[in-house]
């Protein structure tokens, strides 16, 4: 993993913990995207292969889960959805995040503080 990868993984993970208690108010009992957010941090930090595998076993319960009426609940889920998948695709997963993020806290693309850093990312997803 390339310190480039490292930072947008860091993305998604904010991202999703700016977001998370969204979900967490709308679904109380469902633990679900916070498990898929804590080990992508536990990947990040120490990205061994078991770490790894932990991290896209939780990513797969997060997207399977139809438990979630579409809304900003969901989006929030899809942000921590985001960040587990970072693991294996940093650069769109964090673009995604950013918008799951911005959508889950009820805010439009053009009042969004990180919008700067989604047009950052959306020019360089073909130089890399």
């Amino acid at each position: 993993m390339t310190d480039w990868d490292k930072v947008l993984v860091s993305i998604a993970i904010d991202a999703a913990k700016n977001c998370i208690h969204v979900f967490e108010a709308e679904y109380p009992n469902d633990d679900h995207p916070r498990k898929a957010l804590e080990a992508a941090e536990k990947w990040l930090n120490e990205p061994t292969e078991e770490n790894r595998r932990s991290v896209e076993a939780l990513e797969l319960r997060v997207w399977r889960s139809k438990d979630w009426k579409p809304g900003r609940g969901k989006g929030a889920a899809e942000a921590c959805g985001c960040a587990a998948r970072a693991a294996r695709h940093p650069m769109t997963s964090a673009m995604d995040a950013i918008n799951c993020e911005a959508y889950a806290n009820g805010l439009e693309r053009q009042d969004y503080s990180r919008k700067w850093l989604y047009s950052v990312l959306r020019q360089n997803v073909g130089a890399l």
